[in-house]
């Protein structure tokens, strides 16, 4: 447990994601690679921290959104390849190639500026290919006329061909696998091209379409949105807070913002310096003021549930702790929270 004078925190087990990675090496095709994606601070478990344990655990490549999350691990003294899952502006290349990144890229304009700032060094990139999210990449269509004018350019090597599908488990299976056909078909004349194609969930639902280099993120932090093949995934990520206040609260009085949530019965009421600012949803547990509505948040504390009443304010929010007699501040509750918005100190175990 973390030290008493924090009020609020995550503790974070690498040993856990040490093993998911591991689970996910163990599940490719022999020859594939994976990489680890550690962007948006590697989803708020910490880049640098998550980075070295998931290269010893077996991922080949750290995947980053841009250039700045590249610079914290290089400062790090990581050597390991990284690999861009977005491009980044032409004018940003020298840096790309001084920080030794595999840029990605969406058109010619992006590989001549790589090939101008390399002032004749050899580069390798690979091209991202939109297959309907609409974000960035090149049309499917596109491919053979760039793949040409790239081979005329001295120094580029094409690395690979990446896409990432708007797969969403239980939606639209049917459409992916046929997206997923089509991008391996499309990569067919081109022996020797590392294929990135499977996130997390495409790699559970579609283990045919992992490819030679899978993109793996949520299953790195124990989470599978998969609704057919959950594995045995450890989860890394905890959230605590400390109760700062305890007071009851009498049938039918109202407490919260507006006065909207009507006390049912009386009520041991908790309060925790933790709100939306922090992650916890900004959603009411309550929608309309009404009496033993049914509560959708809860903290959880010696394996009883606390269910958010009212509404969560920015810094704060007030929970049903009559379930647990004998609650009292300075009791660490643990609560769900969204883990790229917290920046509670990290405790790693």
């Amino acid at each position: 447990m973390a030290s008493p004078s924090l009020m609020k925190w995550v503790e974070i087990d690498l040993s856990a994601i040490a093993g998911n990675a591991a689970w996910i090496k163990s599940q490719l095709p022999k020859g594939a690679g994976f990489v680890a994606a550690v962007k948006a601070d590697a989803y708020g478990h910490g880049a640098v921290e998550v980075a070295k344990v998931v290269l010893k655990a077996g991922a080949e490549r750290l995947g980053v959104r841009d250039l700045c999350e590249a610079e914290v691990i290089r400062k790090a003294g990581i050597k390991a390849p990284i690999q861009m899952l977005a491009p980044f502006l032409p004018e940003q290349s020298a840096a790309a190639l001084k920080l030794g990144v595999i840029p990605v890229i969406d058109s010619l304009v992006q590989a001549k500026a790589l090939q101008r700032a390399a002032r004749g060094k050899k580069i390798r990139l690979q091209i991202d290919l939109d297959f309907g999210l609409g974000r960035w990449g090149l049309a499917p269509k596109e491919l053979p006329a760039l793949m040409k004018k790239l081979a005329k350019l001295g120094g580029v090597t094409v690395d690979g061909l990446s896409a990432h599908l708007g797969y969403m488990p239980g939606k639209n299976a049917v459409e992916a696998e046929e997206k997923l056909g089509a991008f391996a078909r499309l990569a067919a004349p081109y022996p020797g091209l590392r294929l990135r194609a499977a996130n997390s969930t495409v790699f559970m639902d579609f283990p045919h379409r992992r490819f030679d280099l899978a993109c793996v993120g949520n299953l790195l932090y124990g989470i599978n949105r998969s609704k057919t093949r959950p594995p045995a995934l450890k989860m890394p990520w905890r959230f605590f807070a400390r109760v700062i206040s305890v007071r009851e609260a009498a049938k039918g009085a109202s407490i919260g913002y507006a006065s909207e949530y009507l006390v049912p019965r009386r009520m041991t009421v908790a309060t925790l310096p933790v709100g939306y600012a922090d992650g916890l949803t900004m959603q009411p547990a309550e929608r309309l003021i009404g009496l033993g509505a049914s509560q959708s948040f809860w903290g959880k504390r010696e394996g009883v549930n606390l269910p958010f009443v009212g509404r969560c304010g920015i810094s704060h929010v007030l929970v049903d702790a009559t379930g647990l007699p004998g609650i009292k501040p300075g009791d660490a509750v643990e609560l769900p929270i969204r883990r790229t918005a917290s920046r509670a100190p990290r405790v790693y175990l």
